[in-house]
């Protein structure tokens, strides 16, 4: 089999590379794997916007302050005319190489995304606005940019010139890309943070601001596609207050991505060290106490079927074994939150609400 590690492919076994299938690993160790972390902020410095209303759902924007960079701007979708509050739900949107945008991906009505990149609401979510379709279930939905994302981007002016060099381009979601992974990961490195640290402290900070909504009941869970499954595998493990969880085409084990599946995904999936005391799926098994749905794509172009497969049953094994719930299905789609799959997902939330 070839792989991406070529003549070196001999340095998994000279690293001794095991996972541990069960984690060695608490929810304590994980927040000291992310490396350093802010301070959570006092005061969140919470403003509202405009509010509209768009086939049945009332959208408003709202913004908060992390405490560093800029504010986080956020769209809370409810069914039209709903006056009580309802049980919450974060919506992670994902990665999709595509910066410039973040919320945008899972919402209709409120600040569409170009033409251009379109593609990214048809080939990944069913052409529709999936947090809208949450927000039809009854459910308070908050769906926000997170750090390098949207309002949280970094702007094309401060990316380094040895970036436009070696790509011999200045478009910004190309340049974002590598910015990712040859720029920022290294400053991360130099403040002993991590990307996946920072990404769980802005879903952290934004969960906060859930529990704060007088729209939304003490119950409130999260959903996320690939990226936005990553950071809910996260939230999942340092969150048990969660009424439940979804995540979507982000779930593997480690060993399965050597050979051709570590360059395809972000530095959010490899903080360092987490492989020393945890497989993927364990990072998951930290929480046991709040449901966890994981949805497949069976025709995943990220991920091997042997990988998946092999993560749901130790999933399986794990919370079957510590009185957990799991659920899982497989579809037969590539890398996708298809309306199928939505729909099976937003019924499974409406049930743990």
């Amino acid at each position: 089999m070839s792989t991406h590690l070529g003549s070196f492919a001999d340095l998994e076994r000279a690293l001794n590379f095991a996972p541990p299938e069960t984690p060695k690993i608490t929810s304590k160790d994980l927040f000291a794997i992310f490396g350093n972390l802010p301070q959570m902020p006092t005061d969140f410095k919470i403003e509202y916007g405009k509010s509209r209303d768009h086939d049945g759902v009332t959208i408003r924007e709202i913004s908060w302050s992390t405490g560093f960079g800029p504010r986080t701007e956020a769209l809370l979708l409810k069914p039209a005319g709903t006056t009580t509050p309802l049980p919450g739900a974060l919506f992670l949107h994902s990665h999709d190489d595509v910066k410039s945008y973040g919320k945008e991906k899972v919402v209709d009505g409120a600040g569409e995304l170009p033409e251009e990149l379109k593609w990214v609401k048809r080939d990944h979510y069913g052409n529709r606005g999936a947090a809208n379709e949450l927000a039809k279930q009854g459910f308070a939905v908050l769906a926000f940019d997170c750090f390098m994302w949207g309002s949280r981007r970094f702007e094309a002016k401060n990316m380094p010139a040895r970036l436009i060099e070696i790509l011999e381009s200045e478009n910004y979601e190309r340049l974002s890309v590598m910015h990712e992974s040859m720029a920022l990961s290294k400053y991360l490195s130099l403040f002993g943070a991590t990307l996946a640290g920072i990404l769980n402290f802005d879903d952290r900070v934004a969960l906060e601001i859930a529990k704060s909504l007088p729209e939304m009941t003490e119950s409130i869970s999260v959903v996320g596609l690939s990226g936005g499954g990553a950071r809910a595998i996260y939230l999942h493990a340092t969150s048990p207050e969660l009424s439940a969880t979804v995540s979507v085409g982000a779930m593997a084990t480690y060993e399965s991505l050597l050979d051709q599946h570590v360059a395809p995904h972000s530095w959010m999936f490899f903080p360092q060290g987490l492989a020393q005391v945890t497989d993927w799926p364990g990072v998951a098994m930290i929480n046991t106490k709040t449901p966890l749905y994981i949805q497949f794509c069976g025709n995943d172009q990220l991920f091997t079927q042997k990988g998946m497969s092999d993560a749901d049953a130790a999933l399986t094994k794990y919370f079957a074994a510590n009185s957990g719930e799991y659920k899982s299905s497989s579809y037969p789609v590539k890398h996708s939150f298809t309306v199928p799959m939505q729909d099976d997902a937003f019924t499974w939330l409406s049930d743990h609400a």
